[in-house]
């Protein structure tokens, strides 16, 4: 196979890798239907939802919405071609969609909203579960989401300068709507860049950093590229960002430390089981340990433990179907619901949650690999950098909930972690794209 440098972008042969550390060592260069499914799966990335939206038959869609419907068909098609084995994954992401469904025509109403989360997701899981899972494919969508990270991060750096949602306002003005108002923590506002607030930026820079921790082999860009998503999360102002951020580096650390060691990760499970039970058992509200161990702000962190004891109370009237998109009447959790596996407990009930909950685990849950030597190096890093952001992801959604463009990102990381595990699985699959 023909390579080319390090410095070149993308994937030209979709081939599977002559040499173990060939996808590792060198990128192919891409070709441009390649390229251009990374940057219309992540272009909604730096286009605000909330001002930039458009109607097709009555039906909302903002970019990322849109662009993912359209990436959608073709990744039936390239799955259905493919001769892929159905994962378990697939089986929980598809019946997360079709509850969500279900439950919303329970309670009446309008679908609209319902269908709109609910397809979000399942688009996005096939999205990635269809088109980036080789070393070409996923080496061009690591490199355009770096590229897009970087331009969001310069925004928020523009915004603590002047003091304002720059890329909310210009949307604004050009879709004719009225932008978000910004948030300030004290004197300073708190940069949010293209997305809809500034947590839901923050996490993002730290779970980016923990791919490209795992991505990039050069130890300087490394630093350089993890020192820029902690700007990122710094200017968000977001105590959950910045323990996503120490969560993966922390990760990172221990993966390079113990890498001679076969049972670190077993090891690491049975330490961090052992100290979740220990607090569990030992404190009287051990989510409101959690949760006041996760914040910066006390205050912040008390409200929170009240949106749990309020949302729980509610979850437990209908916890089987849960209440749609229905008003609760209740200042707490009419306003917002810092929880997404919480949110969704509400909306669809806790099937929904544990839906959700058992298609990261699918995707994350160690897999019976192939003979020893046979996985490449990139894979291996690949393999783990998705782990940690899903983790993440589930980790982060104590305190965080998820919406729009965030909620299309995590089905993406979902997808493409469901396929890293089929390769791992399947020795006989050796052209997927």
């Amino acid at each position: 196979m023909r390579v080319a440098p390090m410095t070149e972008w993308g994937a030209r042969d979709l081939a599977w890798p002559e040499s173990a550390d060939e996808a590792a060592s060198y990128a192919v260069r891409a070709d441009p239907p390649r390229r251009l499914v990374s940057w219309l799966a992540l272009l909604g990335l730096v286009i605000p939802a909330w001002e930039a939206q458009i109607s097709i038959a009555d039906a909302k869609f903002t970019a990322g919405r849109f662009l993912i419907t359209v990436l959608v068909v073709p990744a039936l098609v390239v799955l259905a071609r493919s001769g892929r084995r159905l994962m378990a994954a697939d089986v929980a992401a598809l019946f997360m969609a079709i509850w969500m469904f279900v439950s919303a025509a329970s309670n009446g109403g309008s679908l609209s909203s319902p269908a709109a989360e609910a397809l979000q997701m399942l688009f996005a899981y096939i999205v990635g579960r269809a088109f980036f899972s080789g070393p070409a494919s996923l080496d061009a969508f690591v490199r355009t989401l770096a590229t897009l990270t970087f331009f969001m991060i310069a925004i928020a750096i523009g915004e603590h300068v002047a003091g304002r949602w720059i890329a909310h306002d210009a949307a604004a003005s050009i879709f004719g709507t009225t932008p978000l108002t910004p948030v300030y923590r004290g004197d300073t506002i708190r940069a949010t860049s293209t997305l809809d607030h500034p947590i839901l930026f923050g996490v993002f820079c730290a779970l980016v950093n923990a791919i490209l921790l795992l991505w990039e082999k050069n130890a300087g860009r490394r630093v350089l590229f993890s020192a820029i998503c902690l700007l990122g999360c710094v200017l968000s102002q977001s105590s959950a960002a910045l323990m996503a951020y120490v969560l993966g580096v922390a990760a990172y650390s221990y993966d390079r430390l113990m890498r001679t060691a076969p049972a670190r990760w077993t090891l690491f499970w049975i330490v961090l089981g052992t100290v979740l039970g220990v607090v569990f058992i030992v404190s009287r509200h051990p989510i409101g340990w959690l949760i006041s161990h996760l914040t910066l702000d006390p205050v912040t962190g008390y409200y929170r433990i009240l949106i749990w004891d309020a949302a729980l109370a509610e979850i437990g009237q209908s916890p089987i179907t849960g209440f749609s998109f229905e008003l609760f009447h209740k200042n707490i959790l009419d306003s917002t619901v810092d929880c997404v596996w919480l949110v969704e407990a509400l909306r669809y009930g806790i099937p929904a949650s544990a839906l959700l909950f058992c298609a990261n685990i699918a995707a994350v849950w160690p897999a019976r690999r192939r003979a020893p030597g046979v996985e490449s190096d990139f894979d291996r890093r690949m393999n783990l950098a998705f782990a940690i952001v899903l983790l993440l992801f589930i980790f982060s959604g104590i305190t965080v909930h998820f919406w729009n463009y965030m909620w299309i990102f995590w089905g993406l990381c979902i997808g493409i972690k469901a396929s890293l595990r089929e390769r791992a699985m399947n020795p006989d699959v050796s052209h997927m794209a």
